[in-house]
This record gives structure tokens, sequence and C-alpha cells, in this order.
């Protein structure tokens, strides 16, 4: 099977190019910076899922087309322990360098949501809030979560979910001092 490149800003520069656009047009739609822009085609940066969400929108594809990994297997069949890192959600200069994601759909081409394990580490440090267009479902699996849901925080248990507009600015944690919290994430994006 003939793997496509990991890299997020790859992609993005191969999209861009194929839609005969500029670095400018794509600076223009989405207020991304010129510098930032070049930083994510070089893979010098990675961008957080919000950026991604944006620069997908104005090139007219689905956010997922970045965060593939491979060819599409219809279906695709995973499990947590064959689940596979994925380093282009994280986005290390948006402050979320306390969340781990675990890709167990990226080798679904064309889908409409992401199923992620997401991993926090134990709290601390500064909220960082989001927001994208979709929809997210989150169930903890471990520990205790804490979602900042635009001016209510939700502490959720294992064996609770909870489902939200990502339009709303949101943030996720974990709601323990020592002991990380791990997530099930279903996101949708609109294609």
């Amino acid at each position: 099977m003939n793997r496509v490149d990991t890299k997020i800003g790859n992609r993005i520069k191969s999209v861009r190019e194929a839609k005969k656009m500029t670095v400018e047009d794509i600076k223009k739609e989405t207020g991304l910076s010129k510098s930032y822009l070049k930083e994510i085609e070089n893979d010098d940066d990675t961008p957080n899922l919000g950026n991604v969400s944006k620069i997908s929108k104005v090139l007219g594809i689905r956010t997922g087309t970045f965060l593939d990994g491979e060819e599409d297997l219809s279906p695709v069949v995973s499990s947590l322990k064959s689940r596979r890192r994925v380093n282009g959600i994280r986005g290390r200069s948006a402050g979320r360098d306390h969340m781990h994601f675990f890709s167990l759909s990226s080798q679904k081409k064309n889908r409409q949501m992401d199923a992620t394990v997401v991993v926090l580490d134990p709290a601390g440090g500064k909220k960082y809030y989001a927001s994208h267009e979709g929809e997210e479902f989150l169930l903890v699996l471990d520990g205790k979560l804490e979602v900042g849901y635009g001016k209510q925080v939700y502490v959720l248990k294992p064996g609770q979910s909870i489902y939200y507009d990502s339009i709303v600015p949101h943030h996720l944690a974990s709601a323990l001092k020592k002991k990380p919290c791990r997530i099930l994430a279903v996101t949708y994006f609109p294609a």
C-alpha cells in the first residue's frame, strides 16, 4: 500500500498548489499570518485543530483530509491497543501540549468524523479555549475530565459523556492534579 505523507504542512501545500492558490490567498481568508502559514507548509510548526479547520475550509476540503495518514481501508477496524499517535492535531504553539491524540479513524478516507483517544496530562497550566465549526462527543474512559464550555465548567467521571457544538469556545483538561484523564473523542467537521 502506498502511504500518504504524514506531514500536514506538505499536504496543505500540495492541495493549495493543486487549487492554484497562493499563501496570500489563504492568509486573506483565514486571518493567519503569511509567515505562520509558511511555517506550517514547511512543517516547522504544527497547527492546532482550529487552524487546520480554517485552512481546509478555505481550500474547500474536509479537515480530516489533512489528518489522514494512510490510504482508505473501508471499513476501518481499530482497537485501543493499535491506535496510532496523531501529531497533526496537537498544536504546540497553541498551548495544547497537555493533550496527546491517538487516532482510531485516520485510515478512513473522506470521513466526516474523527474518532480519537485523547490523553490529558494531570491538571495544571493555563486553560486554552478553542473554537471551530462542528460538533464533539466526549466519553470519559479513565480519570476525571474538566470541560470548559462557554462560561460553564463541567467535571465528568468515567462513563459520563458530553456532546456539544464546537463553535462555542471550549477547553479540555484533566480535573485531577496527579492523574491523567483518558477520553474517547468523536469530532464532526462539516465539509
